[in-house]
């Protein structure tokens, strides 16, 4: 017998459980991800019709009460990627990344890497945690993985977030930040969630026997979307003060800005602004001596022209007389299309 045949006559008790709303980002992932299912049915297949309609009700269920908790304990419910960046809701990332589905299980509870998504300087992680009975865990606890790329231990910063499903189920979601990930071929990603608080000020919850994963991630189809703009471009910050300015390299899912910042110069940052006047949104920035960049939404180098407008960021107590940032826009597509 079908499972929603079970399911339609079974007798759920859902006055037990407490009503949780999903976030408005997660109720538009599961539309699309609903509407996307729906549109490659066949109409001569009665069957797959019943199924898309049970995944409609097991969606909106979700959505309006987690007393459907039989249903949000199915591993599928896991949050997608999506939940976690500036998404596109016209850009179908499905070819950028790779299902994952393992589970890893200890003392402390339940661990499954739902999928990942490897992207220009970043991997983006997706899981799920089921706390075992009598573990403290709560959405202001941020896990993050220790990761080694290919063999060699990765070091640089990342974001962290966890969502509260229902009161058995978080989605945890991972930034890992990188520099010089082999975009165009498959990298061997190795995962260790040791610690159930990764803050800087304490040592968090150490987990003693970690939850361990091994994956494998192709970077193809992100190479062929992807370009380069090769900018190499001195750009006067004030009192003779330059900043040189690498690279951006553009994939459909972030624009990533490269430039070597002068220590002795206030902080800088670059808005994005297209020949429109809209203003590309600004995601995450990192200014150092070794390495500045700065990451923003997609762009589509192909549709308009796009600047490079410098500004100071914030005040570097270490700089001695940093001068004034002058108004300047600096072309990043003088065509109004892009360079590999």
């Amino acid at each position: 017998m079908s499972i929603y045949k079970d399911l339609n006559h079974a007798d759920m008790d859902v006055n037990q459980y407490e009503e949780q709303e999903l976030t408005s980002i997660d109720k538009k992932n599961w539309e699309r991800r609903v509407l996307k299912k729906i549109r490659k049915q066949k109409p001569s297949r009665k069957k797959k019709y019943a199924g898309a309609a049970a995944a409609v009700i097991l969606a909106a269920g979700i959505s309006l009460s987690t007393g459907m908790v039989s249903f949000a304990n199915v591993p599928f419910v896991g949050g997608l990627v999506e939940g976690f960046i500036l998404a596109d809701e016209k850009t179908d990332y499905t070819p950028y990344k790779t299902e994952i589905g393992s589970t890893a299980e200890n003392k402390f509870g339940k661990w499954t890497l739902n999928e990942v998504m490897a992207d220009s300087g970043q991997l983006i992680i997706s899981s799920t945690f089921e706390p075992a009975k009598g573990v403290d865990f709560h959405y202001r606890m941020h896990p993050r993985p220790n990761v080694q790329m290919n063999g060699q231990e990765l070091t640089g910063g990342g974001l962290q977030q966890s969502i509260k499903v229902n009161s058995s189920q978080f989605t945890i979601y991972n930034k890992i930040q990188m520099t010089d990930m082999p975009i165009g071929e498959t990298v061997r990603f190795h995962l260790e969630f040791d610690n159930l608080d990764s803050t800087i000020d304490s040592e968090g919850v150490p987990v003693d026997t970690p939850w361990v994963f091994d994956i494998e991630v192709p970077t193809d189809q992100l190479a062929a979307s992807s370009e380069t703009v090769v900018l190499n471009k001195d750009v006067p910050v004030g009192n003779g003060q330059t900043v040189h300015l690498e690279k951006m390299i553009v994939t459909p899912i972030s624009t990533v800005l490269y430039y070597d910042w002068p220590e002795e110069a206030n902080h800088i940052g670059f808005k994005i602004v297209s020949e429109s006047g809209t203003e590309v949104l600004l995601e995450t920035s990192t200014i150092s001596p070794e390495e500045s960049y700065s990451r923003y939404a997609p762009i589509d180098l192909e549709s308009e022209k796009y600047f490079l407008v410098p500004y100071e960021s914030s005040e570097n107590p270490h700089a001695e007389n940093p001068g004034e940032v002058p108004e300047q826009s600096i072309p990043v597509n003088p065509l109004g299309s892009g360079v590999r």
